[in-house]
């Protein structure tokens, strides 16, 4: 590796570096380069974003991180560089302004000028992870170019994990009246780089635990650096950090903090590329749907990654027998609630209620192949178990959305557009008054369900025919019967989830 440039605080910064600065940290070695991988790589700009690795890399503000490549050779400076690389940190630091910084970045694509700028950043600790903090506000570009930086830097040994760790602030500063720490995390999450990532996200743990208090931004910043990890590195994080994961999930959702976050569905989406889904994965989105709340970005993450991930999502809540678990049954008529049958709307959300009727209708067709079976298979049987608990669900949704949250034209218009993504489905049925499903508008429909709540609000279900529409076309009468035993178990279970 080439000489670094000195560790002395630089003498053209201004004072409040140099009142924070913090000792020298021991040096991690990224690895060394032939002269000819360089070449290679900056033939290859290998400083740019890369194309993304997929959906869940879409997500921090659209921006690209960049995949981690051969370790850097950054050659020494010449003196008037370290004084330029000096006089644009005291400019940067003064200011609070990290575009400063991106300016510099932009017009020095060098390696060397690029490490040597991080290098000398991350010499003052917490002061480093404050200016990067302050880069949520750029733009997804911009903060990519930071995460460029820092990704060179580290692979030319600049700067350390020990140093990323440092700049990390204390307690307090990611709680009220702190700093958020999500700009921060976008620049580390921006580089794609399991270890940094890692290595960041079980600082910001670290402190938490140490803080013994609820911190809903620190918790929006880990989130949103670990929605940049590939799938094998995020599971493996998953599955060493359970407690972490659960505080995480505990405490984002603070509605001041979290309400324009995409903190949540950029986590949803990183944990759904995890193929094949795993047992943590599947906890992570059970244990989320009580935080997704009214947040657009969540709630359609939560719709894609239920959409990826049904069966598993059943199969891993269900017991032996094919019955989904009371607790899981709460969560899923949350999911339902909050995807199906509340405002504001979502991209994506009539995908999900195509979706859903596709899959029951799909279930039940299945069911049908053991039309005259005595007794139908048992693999049927669970099967039928399943169907009726994801039905009893969705159901479930609809009343929690009516007896708890109140959302009675919301649900009713949620339940309509349900009902009617099925006239391509499933055959003709009859709706009391109205007569056959096939001839109905969905105005009619939404004025159907809309009445009936509001003449008996506290019979909400009696404006359910839901299970009937599938119901009844389940010929094999032990199937049909194991079917509503477990649609009725499912919408029993229906409070053991709902969070405000």
């Amino acid at each position: 590796m080439s000489p670094r440039i000195d560790r002395r605080p630089p003498t053209a910064v201004g004072p409040t570096l140099r009142q924070n600065a913090e000792q020298t940290l021991p040096r991690e070695v990224a690895g060394a380069a032939t002269s000819g991988q360089i070449r290679a790589q900056r033939n290859a700009d290998g400083f740019q974003g890369n194309v993304a690795r997929g959906r869940a890399t879409t997500n921090l503000s659209g921006s690209q991180p960049i995949t981690p490549q051969a370790p850097v050779t950054a050659r020494p400076l010449t003196p008037s560089e370290v004084a330029s690389v000096n006089q644009v940190l005291q400019e940067a630091t003064n200011s609070q302004d990290p575009s400063v910084l991106v300016n510099f970045l932009k017009e020095n694509p060098d390696p060397a000028m690029q490490a040597a700028l991080m290098d000398n950043l991350f010499a003052y600790g917490p002061v480093a992870g404050q200016l990067l903090d302050k880069a949520g506000r750029l733009s997804a570009a911009d903060q990519q170019v930071l995460s460029g930086a820092l990704d060179t830097a580290f692979r030319s040994g600049a700067v350390t994990v020990a140093e990323l760790t440092a700049g990390v602030g204390s307690h307090g500063r990611g709680s009220w009246g702190g700093e958020t720490h999500e700009g921060l995390a976008k620049i580390v999450a921006g580089t794609g780089n399991p270890q940094l990532i890692t290595a960041y996200a079980q600082r910001e743990l670290q402190i938490m635990s140490d803080g013994q208090t609820p911190d809903p931004a620190r918790s929006v910043a880990v989130a949103t650096a670990l929605a940049g990890l590939p799938p094998e590195q995020l599971q493996d994080f998953l599955k060493n950090n359970p407690e972490g994961i659960g505080k995480v999930l505990g405490n984002i959702n603070d509605p001041i903090i979290y309400g324009g976050s995409g903190a949540l569905a950029g986590l949803l989406d990183a944990a759904s590329a995890i193929q094949p889904p795993t047992q943590e994965s599947l906890k992570l989105f059970l244990d989320s749907i009580q935080q997704v709340g009214t947040n657009p970005e969540s709630r359609a993450a939560a719709a894609r990654f239920f959409m990826e991930h049904s069966d598993a999502i059943l199969s891993g809540a269900s017991d032996l027998s094919g019955s989904v678990g009371s607790a899981s049954a709460g969560r899923l008529s949350e999911f339902f609630t909050r995807t199906l049958f509340t405002e504001p709307p979502f991209e994506g959300q009539d995908a999900l209620r195509a979706f859903v009727n596709t899959k029951l209708n799909d279930m039940r067709a299945t069911l049908e192949t053991q039309a005259n079976a005595n007794p139908p298979s048992q693999e049927t049987q669970r099967l039928a178990r399943s169907m009726g608990s994801l039905l009893g669900a969705i159901e479930g949704g609809f009343l929690l959305s009516v007896e708890e949250l109140k959302k009675d034209n919301e649900a009713a218009a949620g339940l309509a557009s349900l009902i009617f993504k099925l006239k391509g489905v499933i055959p003709t049925s009859s709706i009391p008054g109205l007569g056959q499903l096939q001839n109905l508008t969905l105005d009619q429909i939404q004025k159907w369900v809309t009445d009936a709540v509001k003449r008996e609000p506290d019979k909400a279900r009696d404006a359910i025919p839901f299970h009937r529409l599938f119901g009844e076309q389940i010929t094999n009468p032990t199937l049909r019967s194991i079917y509503d035993a477990a649609r009725l178990t499912s919408l029993e279970d229906r409070r053991l989830g709902l969070s405000n």
